[in-house]
């Protein structure tokens, strides 16, 4: 590991640093005058290049591993970003590539951010919600995950309850979980196993005048722009705020709607052919807002504009 990391503000500890949010994470980290350490498998060019952000390729699954990164940098802080992403087909094919990491990487980040008594964000989901007509924080662990989410929502409801352990048997209340709806921007995976805006971008890029969509259209999914993800998990951070809160828009947006959207900020006439022999999923998700709105952590990018930023960087860097 290396070790040259000049101190600012605070040092803080992002893992998943090249995903999605972990990107603008670190961006906005560092601009506001952190220094950053961030862990992933793969570098992104697009992560801040100075003497205050330090990349490391560690496995966090390695617990030996994630205790040296503790004690060597003395963490203010830490966002774990740290997911796994795929499709529902990927999920009920390969459930262990949920599981088996997430299990074991957050455990080790769990117990490290006790042992040192800095505060953690943890990054949970939507998935981790029953189907419903809105998804509210307290109504978790009264309900069982959809069907559609089963090993993706249990990667993630497993790391909340050893939190919830740390709480009951070491009074550790250092931490915030955040559960993100379903989110999309510009460093989304766009190729195979993308999630629907990511795949979306890639088909109405590809298309000349048509393609092909799966279901009816008429889902609705709550999507939260990846900025504002990252915005909110460090007002967080900076407020050390023992809550556990949704991250959405609060807002509906039909498939079709989303589909429409990209093909709009594209500057195609795309015709969607529905393939109604395909499932549709859960016909509704929406995030309730109400902790957002009570700790100012409501999103400020609009979802067409967050299309729009996520086409333009998919058309620049496909």
């Amino acid at each position: 590991m290396g070790s040259i990391l000049m101190k600012t503000k605070g040092i803080i500890l992002v893992t998943g640093c090249s995903g999605l949010v972990g990107t603008h994470l670190c961006n906005k980290l560092e601009t506001k005058g952190y220094s950053v350490v961030g862990v992933d498998i793969k570098y992104s060019p697009a992560l801040p290049e100075s003497d205050t952000f330090l990349f490391q390729d560690i496995d966090l699954r390695d617990a030996d591993d994630v205790n040296v990164l503790f004690e060597q940098y003395k963490f203010d802080g830490v966002i774990n970003a740290f997911g796994i992403k795929g499709s529902p087909i990927r999920a009920k094919e390969s459930p262990l590539d949920f599981l088996e990491p997430s299990i074991k990487v957050n455990t080790n980040i769990i117990e490290n951010s006790h042992k040192h008594n800095c505060w953690l964000v943890f990054m949970s989901s939507v998935g981790v919600y029953e189907p419903a007509e809105v998804f509210v924080e307290d109504t978790v662990w009264k309900t069982l995950p959809s069907p559609n989410d089963w090993f993706p929502s249990w990667s993630k409801r497993i790391p909340e309850l050893y939190l919830e352990a740390f709480k009951v048997q070491h009074k550790y209340e250092k931490f915030t979980i955040v559960r993100p709806a379903n989110i999309f921007g510009e460093y989304d995976n766009f190729g195979e196993g993308a999630t629907v805006i990511g795949a979306t971008c890639r088909k109405v890029y590809d298309a000349t005048d048509e393609i092909e969509a799966w279901g009816d259209g008429t889902p609705t999914r709550d999507f939260i722009y990846a900025g504002d993800v990252a915005d909110g998990c460090i007002k967080c951070l900076e407020n050390e705020l023992h809550i556990t809160t949704n991250l959405g828009s609060g807002e509906e947006i039909s498939i079709k709607r989303m589909i429409e959207t990209v093909s709009k900020v594209s500057g195609k006439e795309i015709k969607i052919n529905w393939d109604t022999s395909k499932p549709n999923g859960d016909m509704r998700r929406k995030m309730s807002t109400k902790i957002q709105e009570q700790f100012e952590l409501l999103p400020k990018l609009g979802f067409e504009e967050g299309i729009k930023q996520t086409y333009k960087y998919y058309e620049k860097n496909r």
